[in-house]
């Protein structure tokens, strides 16, 4: 009786197993050792406003970026020098200064084995610039004169919601894109002259606005992100 109860509890543990030994045995890196480490820095510069600077002569506009990857998430700083100029009729109105950016993103991405990002992110961004307007005075008296009205220092921030994506093409080069919604940008109703734009940010007078850049990028790898190990169920047999 005791050997047929042996018997049984052996052949159910078997068949309890089977199940088990079929699949594959996943073994997930530790929760937090490795996670943190840098595992990439990118850098990279946007073509729409290269390609806007050169076919146009009212404007100048280079935009760079910079992130460093730490697991899921990417910590970036964005740097731009914008120089823009209005004319209408008799006035001219130009705006000329350099911005940063810099917040994280977040990347759904990050286990994909050529670093593909698909991601979203938040920018705090401020700059420093000078404007100033240029008209023509038609006075009865004395006549046309030359007027000027100029900011010579002034400051802006703003916050930016950022969302895009970047694939590789090959070696250590990427493409991608982001989208960026601006807001919250500082007024200056005190200034003897309004401006009119704002470098980095756009139209003065808009509480929010849209930018969209396009980026040729390039990464260097600094370390290897933790993976998934995958065991097979079965090991062949040597002979």
């Amino acid at each position: 009786m005791r050997i047929y109860r042996y018997t049984i509890s052996l052949l159910l543990l078997v068949w309890l197993a089977i199940p088990v030994m079929s699949q594959e045995i996943i073994l997930y890196p530790d929760s937090a050792r490795g996670k943190f480490k840098p595992t990439g820095l990118t850098v990279g510069v946007d073509l729409i406003s290269g390609a806007k600077t050169f076919i146009r002569d009212d404007l100048d506009w280079l935009n760079f970026y910079a992130g460093i990857d730490i697991y899921k998430y990417t910590f970036n700083v964005e740097y731009g020098q914008e120089y823009r100029k209005f004319e209408s009729g008799s006035s001219v109105y130009e705006a000329d200064g350099s911005y940063f950016r810099i917040g994280p993103d977040i990347n759904f991405l990050f286990r994909d084995p050529d670093r593909s990002a698909l991601f979203m992110g938040l920018r705090y961004a401020f700059n420093s610039f000078s404007d100033e307007l240029s008209y023509e005075l038609d006075d009865p008296f004395w006549g046309q004169s030359q007027q000027t009205l100029q900011n010579p220092k002034l400051k802006a921030n703003w916050f930016e919601l950022v969302a895009g994506m970047r694939v590789k093409l090959f070696q250590a080069v990427w493409m991608g894109y982001t989208g960026r919604f601006k807001f919250a940008v500082t007024t200056f109703e005190d200034q003897p002259l309004i401006p009119q734009h704002v470098p980095g940010y756009g139209r003065a007078d808009l509480r929010s606005t849209w930018e969209f850049n396009y980026w040729l990028i390039f990464r260097l790898p600094l370390s290897k992100p933790p993976s998934t190990v995958v065991i097979p169920s079965s090991l062949p047999r040597t002979e």
